[in-house]
């Protein structure tokens, strides 16, 4: 992917093919969930705010200037609703409503393939476990986590995103490792290598 191929695309669709258009929703559509689900910290939620970011993006793609920066803009886009939704929400959870993440039917469920009854259990938790952490980081690291490690962004792809340097980056992606092995640690059962140090 690169960045002459989404102007090209933006320049395409201006023209009055709507394939444009299609095909910058197909290429970036992992990396908008990614981003709206650093923000929002829930699955499902991160969808409706993908479908609305790029609904915004279809209106204000005619006064993009720079196409070559769509990735950067809609980054900027899908935040925005991102937050936007986050607003609404809380206003509406004032009323008793649950938001996102106070419960397990806002989380999406992963197979455990090839796994007996209690492995898959104990998997499963584990995974939700991971999941809970990584939604209680801090959204600036949250963010780089997601982009990194469940987008697949080399550094330099998400500096070029997010405007951040890369020793930023390298940084709250160090933090966040830091913080999750610290706080998964005090959740899974570290007894057996306890008694190895102790016997």
């Amino acid at each position: 992917m690169s960045l002459a191929d989404d102007a090209a695309l933006v320049a395409r669709f201006r023209a009055g093919d709507g394939k444009g258009f299609e095909l910058l929703v197909a290429r970036h559509t992992r990396y908008a969930g990614a981003v709206a689900l650093s923000v929002v910290g829930d699955y499902h939620a991160a969808l409706d705010v993908v479908q609305e970011a790029f609904l915004k993006a279809l209106e204000g793609i005619w006064t993009l200037e720079n196409p070559e920066r769509f990735r950067s803009w809609l980054r900027n886009v899908v935040r925005t609703t991102a937050l936007d939704y986050l607003r609404r929400r809380k206003v509406v959870g004032r009323s008793g409503e649950r938001l996102p993440g106070q419960g397990e039917s806002d989380s999406q469920p992963l197979p455990s393939e090839g796994l007996g009854p209690e492995e898959a259990l104990e998997h499963d938790e584990l995974r939700a476990l991971i999941r809970d952490e990584v939604v209680a980081l801090p959204e600036t690291q949250r963010e780089v986590v997601y982009l990194k490690y469940l987008e697949g962004l080399s550094y330099e792809e998400i500096a070029d995103t997010t405007g951040l340097t890369i020793n930023t980056i390298e940084s709250r992606l160090f933090r966040a490792r830091g913080r999750l092995r610290e706080r998964l640690g005090r959740h899974l059962d570290l007894g057996n290598g306890n008694e190895e140090r102790s016997s």
